[in-house]
């Protein structure tokens, strides 16, 4: 699994990274391009930032359903909206509870 500091990865063409998160993640162009789509529109505008929350949402969901023993990466109807709702509501939560340096 790539590390979400591989800024290499985060760099790649479009076509290249889908390719990874369908041979990593199984996760086919049309759910990549929904959660590209909605990161874009929930505020993160840069590409290196869609594709970090990407990956970082990914491992997050593929670990939760390796621990319910399932082994594909599915979403169903209007549940993948919910997911990332709930995965960048946490994520910015955790942000926000992060020290700031004074």
């Amino acid at each position: 699994m790539a590390r979400e500091s591989d800024s290499s990865l985060l760099e790649w063409p479009d076509l290249a990274f889908h390719h990874y998160c369908l041979k990593v993640y199984r996760l086919n162009r049309g759910v990549y391009n929904t959660i590209d789509q909605w990161l874009f529109d929930h505020g993160y505008q840069t590409i290196r930032g869609r594709r970090s929350m990407i990956l970082r949402f990914l491992e997050h969901y593929a670990n939760r359903l390796v621990r319910e023993d399932d082994k594909t990466l599915s979403f169903g109807k209007g549940k993948l909206i919910v997911e990332l709702s709930l995965f960048t509501a946490q994520a910015n939560t955790a942000q926000a509870d992060l020290p700031t340096a004074n």
